[in-house]
């Protein structure tokens, strides 16, 4: 088998491949290439014909190998790898993480002196249970958070699952304990449910954070930025000058958009002739959809509409006829206006890039590097005006859920809706499928009653904020 560089510590590890080419071997009058003999020199290395795998894709954009200490592919876990990606249609970043996990659970067995097909013995001594001893000491020495554990067991489980049902392995004793388990949740309506769920000895209990008032549990532990704070970050902003950082961040502040969904939205998302100074409607909500059958991405796929202002709308519409948007669409790849993204750097390329686009653009796995990037210089500025926070760009969504919040709960006082209106429509704002979610607002509401500010009162600073600084650039009016 080929070889690849080996590695230094001589241990397992993952390598990232681009633009991987899927074939299958076929009789010579159904070939559309050959492949050369493997060793030249050699009498007996024969090539073969080959031709595009039936009923797939024709290449994998992005793809993950491992190789073994002396630099040559682990075969196995290739193969599952491979079925990962071509069979189940895993993400690549999924991949990615299986192949980190099977290499570090390689090496386990390595340092152990440990055949990883051995399952004899006791049940100590059979691999499964060797590397989750492995793991729960890495977890005691504060190593490794059990989240992380789990993860790197269940991509174990599913390796050994796939050599029992593709590669007909079979184990000399059981190499984990299933259990059915019964496990209560609350729907997106607000009934209690009750689904099952199969568990193995495998796995370390793990007791998942609730939002308690602490933090709100919105697709990871989110902490809204106090009101006075909120001032603080939009004058850094103002003031690092850079246009597509402030717009992004206010799109996220005025929609609750996820970092994700903000840098992958296109021009034909923008509505126009909306939301000017002379608009008497420039705060109503214009929505954008999102997800799977969308260009615009979301967590997950999930399909959406997502409210924005539109005094936002307008105020990316002058951005987008700015020269300097013009020039860097130019050099993008993407030559239909209505696909071109909006948020461009200036050599042309997304700051997110879409799934979609990847070939587009050299099957690059941008994801958002320029706004963490970006996040250093954001919080030097805060740091030197005082700012006592930890600014993270995931934070924006709390914080618009709380500050919308704030403006129901004006609404609410006076009348114009009660408590079950209330939640239904932060939640249909938000996009919650689980009501619980939304009813983490309420909680940190609870303990922080004085944090937020009015929505209705954000977006009006807000949007005095951004004709201020739209008439100081006039570049981007040109």
């Amino acid at each position: 088998m080929s070889k690849l560089n080996r590695d230094s510590e001589g241990c397992y590890r993952k390598v990232p491949l681009k633009n991987l080419q899927i074939w299958e071997p076929c009789d010579a009058e159904d070939a559309s290439e050959w492949l050369p003999p493997l060793d030249d020199d050699d009498a007996s290395s024969k090539g073969y014909p080959i031709r595009p795998k039936w009923l797939h894709t024709t290449s994998l954009n992005r793809f993950h190998v491992i190789v073994q200490p002396d630099g040559a592919l682990w075969l196995e876990g290739c193969l599952y790898l491979f079925w990962c990606a071509a069979v189940t249609g895993l993400h690549h970043f999924t991949i990615s993480n299986i192949a980190g996990d099977l290499a570090d659970m390689m090496n386990e067995f390595e340092a152990a002196g440990k055949d990883a097909n051995d399952f004899r013995g006791f049940k100590p001594g059979r691999p499964t249970y060797l590397y989750k001893a492995r793991l729960k000491l890495q977890i005691a020495k504060g190593e490794l958070g059990i989240g992380t554990a789990n993860r790197k067991i269940s991509s174990m489980i599913g390796h050994y699952k796939w050599k029992v049902s593709e590669r007909r392995f079979s184990p000399a004793a059981p190499m984990w304990k299933t259990e059915v388990k019964h496990k209560r949740y609350t729907d997106e309506v607000g009934n209690t449910q009750v689904k099952e769920i199969l568990s193995t000895d495998l796995t370390f209990p793990n007791r998942k954070s609730i939002s308690t008032g602490r933090f709100i549990k919105d697709g990871g532990k989110l902490f809204p930025i106090e009101r006075i704070n909120q001032q603080l970050l939009l004058d850094a902003l103002v003031n690092l000058g850079n246009p597509e950082m402030l717009y992004a961040h206010i799109i996220s502040l005025t929609s609750g958009c996820r970092m994700q969904s903000t840098l992958t939205i296109r021009h034909k998302d923008i509505v126009k002739g909306v939301g000017s100074d002379s608009d008497p409607d420039k705060y109503a909500l214009y929505y954008i959809d999102m997800g799977e059958e969308h260009l615009v991405e979301t967590k997950k796929g999930t399909n959406q509409s997502v409210a924005v202002p539109a005094w936002v709308h307008h105020m990316l519409d002058i951005y987008l006829s700015s020269t300097r948007h013009r020039n860097r669409a130019a050099m993008s790849a993407i030559k239909d206006e209505d696909s071109q993204y909006v948020f461009l750097t200036r050599t042309g390329k997304p700051y997110y890039v879409a799934e979609r686009d990847r070939q587009l653009f050299n099957f690059s796995a941008e994801a958002g590097s320029a706004i963490r990037q970006f996040k250093q210089k954001v919080s030097i500025k805060l740091k030197e005006a005082g700012a006592s926070f930890t600014y993270r760009f995931h934070d924006l969504r709390a914080t618009f859920g709380m500050n919308l919040l704030e403006d129901f709960t004006r609404q609410l006082d006076g009348g114009s809706m009660n408590q079950i209106q209330l939640l239904e429509r932060l939640r249909s704002r938000l996009n919650h499928k689980d009501i619980i979610t939304t009813m983490g607002y309420l909680r940190y509401r609870e303990e922080h009653p004085l944090m937020a500010q009015a929505q209705s009162d954000f977006e009006s600073h807000l949007e005095g904020l951004v004709r201020k600084e739209q008439h100081k650039y006039d570049q981007l009016r040109t």
